[in-house]
């Protein structure tokens, strides 16, 4: 198991040799980024094809345990946590996203635990992009929620032309969320995959099995951690004023 990240040495990785996708070393984790998009667009589309027309058949969880319970399961539980953290009247519009970045998260992640492969998360650009479109959307679910005017007075905190010193301190604070999710996730699968990959080479034998296990816990936990803050900053821009 060896994972470069976006650490130009070391053995070239086969994300460079797609066909289509650019072949500098430099383009590694953009093209990890975007075969997972399109891995999970094929997916998407497969079981589309799949389920559709057979949606009233599984509206009754079936008596035997396979893999739609499983996933069905799954689903279930991530949307409860969301729509408990965000609320109920804006929980189910905020669970696409979510939900979206969850996945496309997780799989950026767990893409570093194969072998001369690296994760597009541990890439600082790939990294703030997905911040970056977190802060887009929970700010245009504030606005959504209590209008630009509305959504203004929020950062005052009810204290009118008293709140500005706040509002200003609370701006500085969503300018730079979208680095500091970034960075956080970046950092995080930085360290992990680097860990990982310098005992892979010192053990190439069994002891990596144990650290590529608890690669993938901290793979879905970074995912986990990046949802659940996108779900707190959407619940902090739409809650209303009393």
């Amino acid at each position: 198991m060896q994972s470069h990240g976006s650490a130009h040495h070391g053995p070239e990785s086969w994300l460079t040799k797609l066909p289509i996708l650019p072949q500098d070393r430099a383009w590694e984790s953009v093209n990890g980024a975007i075969l997972v998009f399109v891995f999970i667009c094929l997916v998407s589309w497969i079981v589309n094809r799949v389920i559709k027309g057979k949606i009233a058949e599984n509206v009754v969880p079936r008596a035997k345990i396979g893999l739609f319970s499983v996933v069905d399961l799954l689903v279930e539980g991530l949307y409860n946590l969301i729509v408990g953290i965000v609320g109920h009247h804006y929980g189910a519009d905020a669970f696409p996203f979510i939900a979206s970045v969850f996945i496309y998260v997780l799989l950026n992640n767990l893409l570093g635990l194969l072998p001369l492969s690296a994760s597009p998360s541990s890439s600082f650009p790939i990294a703030f992009a997905l911040g970056l479109s977190s802060f887009v959307f929970y700010n245009w679910m504030g606005i959504k929620a209590n209008g630009v005017a509305g959504y203004g007075k929020h950062f005052l905190m009810g204290l009118g032309v008293f709140g500005v010193p706040i509002a200003a301190f609370e701006l500085v604070s969503h300018v730079i969320r979208p680095f500091t999710l970034g960075l956080r996730l970046r950092t995080n699968m930085h360290i992990d995959h680097m860990l990982a990959g310098a005992f892979a080479d010192l053990c190439k034998w069994i002891v990596p099995v144990p650290l590529l296990l608890f690669g993938v816990v901290v793979c879905t936990i970074q995912a986990f951690l990046f949802a659940v803050l996108t779900a707190v900053y959407v619940q902090m821009a739409t809650e209303h004023e009393e």
